[in-house]
């Protein structure tokens, strides 16, 4: 894969995940015509089928995501994971979408943080021998929502019992801190682990605020 295919997908993610503006998706596919003997077909194809569709700005946006879904996944290579934040409306949901995009390939699935976390080194998984790859996160704050207080609440709670086998001090202290407004939700969690492999290009609605390659 060439850099000025990273540059083209990481700018066409930045504009799958934010709120479409018309004009400037248009002209970025018009651009598109300067690289066409430098890019593979998909995606030559992907921008020559949204460039000159007046309709696409009427059309919901799941549409165009839909289209940029199927080019990722025709082409693993250009290390772009896209994950539906409207589809994680829990902790168990949010391991089923990190296994549908990521797990695909493997007989066996991920669910918890420690592998969560083991999953971004690398090793197994669709990016198991990349050396760095997208995570492409579009509804975010749905997301965040719904592994916020709440549900990170009910996770800690279940950590309890008299047969609990877990550390119930360190759990009762987390609760405690949620309550209180400084602890981390589950979500924050998880953003902690993305945040910490830096191989890794998370691009989502408002970060980065510019339009970048990833590498």
């Amino acid at each position: 894969m060439k850099k000025d295919e990273k540059k083209l997908v990481g700018t066409l993610a930045h504009f799958m995940v934010s709120d479409l503006d018309r004009a400037e998706f248009t002209a970025f596919l018009h651009s598109m015509r300067d690289s066409l003997p430098t890019i593979r077909t998909d995606l030559a194809q992907f921008a020559a089928n949204w460039q000159d569709r007046e309709e696409f700005f009427f059309l919901r946006n799941e549409d165009l995501w839909n289209d940029f879904e199927q080019l990722s996944r025709r082409n693993p290579d250009l290390g772009v994971a896209l994950i539906d934040g409207n589809k994680i409306d829990s902790i168990a949901s949010f391991y089923e979408e990190i296994n549908a995009v990521y797990m695909s390939s493997e007989s066996w699935k991920i669910g918890s943080l420690d592998g969560f976390d083991d999953l971004l080194y690398g090793g197994f998984g669709i990016f198991k021998d990349a050396t760095s790859h997208a995570i492409v996160w579009k509804d975010i704050d749905h997301s965040s929502a719904s592994l916020g207080i709440e549900t990170t609440l009910a996770y800690y709670q279940g950590k309890l019992g008299a047969r609990s086998p877990f550390n119930q001090t360190h759990f009762q202290k987390k609760i405690e801190e949620l309550k209180a407004g400084q602890g981390e939700t589950y979500f924050d969690i998880v953003a902690e682990i993305i945040r910490s492999h830096h191989k890794i290009t998370w691009i989502y609605k408002g970060h980065p605020h510019h339009q970048s390659v990833y590498l």
